[in-house]
């Protein structure tokens, strides 16, 4: 995977810490910002990220993969704007 963050965007309405909505579904090609689960980290990603930690993504430089559960995204880690606390 490289310097690529495997990502299972939000699809309810999940809510931060503070309360904060996430938008709900996949991203949509119009929107900039995406939020997500990070489910794998490839060796060559700098940021300092965890399995399970909630990230904040653009939709540039990332790919998208079908599977039974839903999507998946492989996203290039200079995509990730930050990680939600």
């Amino acid at each position: 995977m490289h310097d690529r963050v495997l990502i299972k965007p939000f699809e309810d309405e999940p809510k931060t810490a503070a309360g904060i909505l996430l938008p709900k579904g996949p991203p949509k090609s119009n929107s900039d910002a995406h939020f997500g689960e990070v489910l794998a980290i490839g060796a060559d990603v700098t940021l300092p990220l965890a399995v399970g930690d909630k990230v904040v993504f653009q939709k540039y430089a990332m790919a998208e993969v079908e599977v039974p559960d839903g999507d998946i995204l492989f996203v290039a880690e200079k995509s990730i704007m930050g990680k939600l606390e």
